[in-house]
């Protein structure tokens, strides 16, 4: 078997519908054991199947069927790619919010490092991520979450160490992040997802500004925010220390999905919002003596 099989499996299904429309009833459904449910990754794990190269148990027997859980099982397994080929998997993020939404096969670039060829399933002209149909797409790399090179394919895999940190050359959903982040914030840069000079100079800008190392580039993915230690019983975005950290770790045990790292930044902030609007308490993101008792713990 080859990626060429793979690609010539998912050919032979464009034009294939979920039947009744809307339903997500396919028999890619019936065959993962999932039916009636949004199928673009169970699409691909089926391609995968047929084609002769099985992705195995990810999130279910037979592959995946959350793009979100793919995705965390590739990069904790080390399968992320920077230079993906025909066959391989991509990742959708369309808001740039880092939750990954949609998932395909690529097929080709169209413009190396800015578009691409793909064929997926659930989407349409007009539903990217449930639109009921098998299609070639036509997508832009600033969309792309993630390529995904699967161990499956044995020594064809193109794996190559794939880091969080984001520096002039990035490519990606997580990059057209950063730039929406720097560009609400006033800074002049364009969100493409593509991490030129005119987004490292903003960076490195926006870095001066806030008295933080100009090194133009992003730890994690994330834009650095001003270290404001704080020690009191109020906690709000851009504190930074022990005291954020235990915010975080009382957050994470409450089922966040968090780095203690000691930086209150938008990630931190938006887990506080979803705890206080879980628990009844004013969401508005600050963590007071309500919301941290709520937590079960004390800052001093």
């Amino acid at each position: 078997m080859s990626r060429q099989s793979i690609i010539d499996k998912a050919k032979s299904q464009v034009g294939v519908k979920e039947n009744p429309a809307g339903s997500n009833n396919t028999e890619y459904g019936v065959w993962y054991g999932i039916n009636h449910q949004p199928w673009c990754a169970i699409f691909v794990s089926w391609v995968y199947d047929q084609a002769g190269h099985p992705l195995g148990k990810i999130n279910g027997p037979n592959g995946y069927a959350s793009c979100q859980d793919g995705f965390n099982h590739w990069k904790a397994s080390g399968e992320l790619t920077n230079n993906p080929q025909p066959g391989d998997i991509v990742l959708f993020d369309w808001t740039g919010d880092g939750h990954c939404d949609h998932t395909g096969i690529f097929v080709s670039w169209i413009e190396e490092g800015k578009t691409l060829n793909t064929i997926e399933g659930n989407t349409s002209e007009g539903n990217d991520s449930d639109g009921g149909a098998v299609m070639p797409r036509k997508r832009k790399r600033g969309s792309v979450k993630a390529f995904v090179s699967p161990k499956v394919l044995g020594a064809e895999t193109g794996n190559t160490a794939v880091s969080d940190d984001l520096a002039l050359g990035s490519e990606g959903s997580a990059v057209a992040q950063l730039q929406k982040e720097l560009f609400n914030k006033g800074y002049a840069v364009v969100v493409d997802g593509d991490f030129g000079p005119k987004t490292e100079a903003a960076l490195k800008q926006y870095q001066k500004d806030n008295n933080l190392p100009e090194t133009g580039i992003s730890i994690d993915g994330r834009l650095p925010q001003p270290l404001v230690e704080n020690t009191g019983a109020i906690l709000r975005q851009g504190n930074s220390g022990a005291s954020v950290v235990t915010l975080q770790k009382a957050l994470i045990a409450a089922g966040s999905h968090l780095s203690a790292d000691g930086v209150f930044g938008t990630g931190t902030f938006a887990e506080v919002v979803k705890f206080q609007q879980k628990n009844g308490l004013k969401a508005d993101g600050i963590a007071g003596p309500k919301t941290l008792a709520a937590l079960g713990i004390t800052i001093i």
